[in-house]
């Protein structure tokens, strides 16, 4: 059984992955960070880059968006003074990071997920909270799955596939 702490924690790490997955932004306040929702989840995306940094084709595969979206939305970013552009050892390629400001940001962003997980967990006893947990690491995983895919009929095969019954999941 893990602690309150714990499973804030891990819901913490969770709940992004899964936002980014679903094209869900609700969980963040926009008008706090003046970004629109997928400006956010781009951040998000590339906050939690291995490395810290991403091209801008990945950015388009990992938010199912088209490269020029992509391109689109990091340019907004740039311009905020969230991202920045560098070079590769290989000059065609170019890698998205964030700046300083950005990273002050991102911190902002999970230390405000935090306090809202952490109050949404106050009234919630302990099974209760590794059920919550449990279920998202499912739903993660789930919608990983299912982001992986690019042809509509290999992700319904793996959506039927991967389909659990609701009597199987702690509530």
């Amino acid at each position: 059984m893990v602690s309150q702490a714990e499973a804030s924690l891990e819901i913490m790490r969770l709940l992004p992955a899964v936002a980014v997955d679903l094209r869900l932004a609700a969980m963040f306040d926009l008008e706090a960070v003046d970004l629109t929702a997928n400006q956010v989840l781009t951040l998000s995306v590339v906050a939690t880059a291995e490395g810290g940094r991403m091209k801008a084709g990945t950015i388009a595969r990992r938010l199912a968006i088209s490269f020029p979206g992509a391109t689109a939305l990091v340019d907004r970013l740039v311009t905020a003074g969230v991202f920045e552009r560098s070079r590769g050892k290989d000059r065609r390629v170019v890698w998205v990071s964030l700046t300083e400001s950005g990273q002050e940001l991102a911190a902002r962003m999970r230390d405000g997920l935090a306090s809202r997980i952490e109050v949404a967990l106050d009234g919630m006893d302990p099974p209760s909270q590794d059920a919550l947990v449990g279920a998202l690491r499912r739903v993660a995983k789930f919608a990983k799955r299912i982001g992986d895919f690019e042809s509509p009929k290999a992700a319904a095969a793996v959506t039927k596939a991967a389909v659990v019954s609701s009597d199987e999941l702690p509530l």
